[in-house]
Parts: structure tokens; C-alpha cells; sequence
């Protein structure tokens, strides 16, 4: 299977509430859905589920989510306030309502897995899950370096009480990452800078707004392109694990 590139065609101005896949079985990916969620003037309710989770990420924008359910045995009746850099999961068998808050609109970045209610995916140990570990902000992570020039901060993940997925922020600054591999379904999403994609024998641009999906045993490689603009991604992948493991070619 090869990889899947696409330039996303962002609504600056939405007039309603509305969510776009950008990624899911079409493109060949079994185990995640990746998608581009604008709330405007009307909440977005998402209802219980049975297995499958969310994971989201304010790109811009504000919103509060409000949380009503049960997970792992503990009654969740949480309201928060999300600003920008900020993710948050969404558990099975919670009902979540999101509300914009800014005067104009919010843009969430979605990841959903498993992608049907009767998939049997590896699930990650939770321990020690409370409530306040829905949210986490990217200021409060630490950087984790990656090698030269690339470090990550890790998001939502099994400590934050998901079950299926790892999510990331990965910034490279004047460097191509070296050609490597993963065992993992990866999506990922350009916020910031341009670059381009190698995949096994080809090359793709990339920039703000793109969409990407690396099959397990891809090899690939990012380069950044601009040396004063600091490429950065979100990125998640199925099975939950650590960005940091892969096989440099």
C-alpha cells in the first residue's frame, strides 16, 4: 500500500459547523479516520460509543467540551476550556459536546479508532486514568529529542487514558530526518512551515494544511524546506507506542 498525500482546501470563513475526513479506508487506512472539524454557531454533539475513541487538537480558535458518561468505572461530568495547541480525547461511552467560544470560528483536527464499533484492535494498559488527564496542553510536555535538529512533545496516549492511539507534535528545523520505518498506521497533519514527503521512490511537497498516511513499512522521510520556519506536524498512529521507535534505513 502505497502513501497518501493530500493539500486539504481550509475553510477560512465556514458559515455552519461541519466536519471533513481527509483520511480513512478509501485512502487505505484500516485503523484511524482523520478529519477536519470547523464549529461555528451550532455545538457539535458527539454520542456514546461503543469502542472507538477520539483524539483532537485546537488548531485555532476556541471551544468548551463538555463531558457526560462513564469511563473506566469513573462517572466523567467535566466542562473544559480548549484554546489553540491544546488536545483532548474523547472516550468510548461518553457523550462530548463541543461549543465554539471565539468570535469567529474553531478548527479541531479529529483522529478517530477504531474506525467501526466491531474492529478488534491491540489496546494500550491504562492506569491510574482520572478525569483532569483528558486534556493536556502542549506547553505543559516536555521536548523528547529525535535525533539531529527534530525533537517531539507527546500528547494524548495511554497516560491520558487512550487506548488505541499515540499522538504527537513533531518539529523539524533545518534537517531530512534520516529514511526510516514503522509497524504502525500513521496520520499526519502539516501546521506549520513546507517540506516535502519521501516515500519509498518518490517525493511530495507538503505544507500547512496537509494531510498525510504512512502505511506500516513505509520508508519515508520529512525534510523541512525553510531553514527560518520551523517545520511542524501532528502526528498519531495505531497501535499506541512511542514516536521515538522505528527502523533507520
Amino acid at each position: 500500500m502505497p502513501a497518501f498525500i493530500q493539500h486539504n482546501k481550509l475553510n477560512n470563513n465556514p458559515e455552519k459547523s461541519y466536519e471533513e475526513i481527509a483520511i480513512d479506508k478509501k485512502q487505505g487506512c484500516k485503523n484511524l479516520i482523520q478529519s477536519i472539524l470547523y464549529i461555528k454557531n451550532t455545538p457539535v454533539i458527539f454520542n456514546k460509543t461503543k469502542i472507538s475513541q477520539k483524539i483532537g487538537y485546537v488548531i485555532s480558535g476556541k471551544i468548551k467540551i463538555k463531558y457526560e458518561g462513564v469511563y473506566l468505572n469513573q462517572t466523567i461530568n467535566k466542562t473544559f476550556t480548549l484554546g489553540p495547541g491544546t488536545s483532548f480525547l474523547i472516550p468510548e461511552r461518553t457523550k462530548s459536546t463541543l461549543d465554539n467560544i471565539d468570535n469567529n470560528y474553531s478548527m479541531i483536527l479529529l483522529v478517530k479508532s477504531p474506525q467501526d464499533e466491531f474492529a478488534k484492535l491491540k489496546k494500550a494498559k491504562i492506569n491510574n486514568f482520572n478525569e483532569k488527564f483528558l486534556i493536556v496542553n502542549k506547553d505543559d510536555q516536555q521536548n523528547l529529542p529525535a535525533g539531529r535538529d527534530r525533537y517531539f512533545k507527546l500528547m494524548i496516549d495511554p497516560y491520558f487514558g487512550s487506548k488505541y492511539v499515540t499522538q504527537f507534535l513533531g518539529y523539524i528545523k533545518k534537517i531530512k530526518a534520516p529514511f526510516h520505518e514503522h509497524t504502525y498506521d500513521e496520520v499526519i497533519y502539516i501546521l506549520q512551515g513546507e517540506g516535502i514527503v519521501h516515500h519509498n521512490n518518490s517525493k511530495t511537497q507538503i505544507k500547512k494544511g496537509s494531510s498525510v498516511y504512512l502505511p506500516p513499512g513505509t520508508i519515508h522521510r520529512l525534510e523541512n524546506k525553510n531553514k527560518d520556519i520551523e517545520l511542524q506536524l501532528l502526528g498519531v498512529f495505531c497501535p499506541a507506542g512511542s514516536p521515538a521507535d522505528k527502523d533507520e534505513k
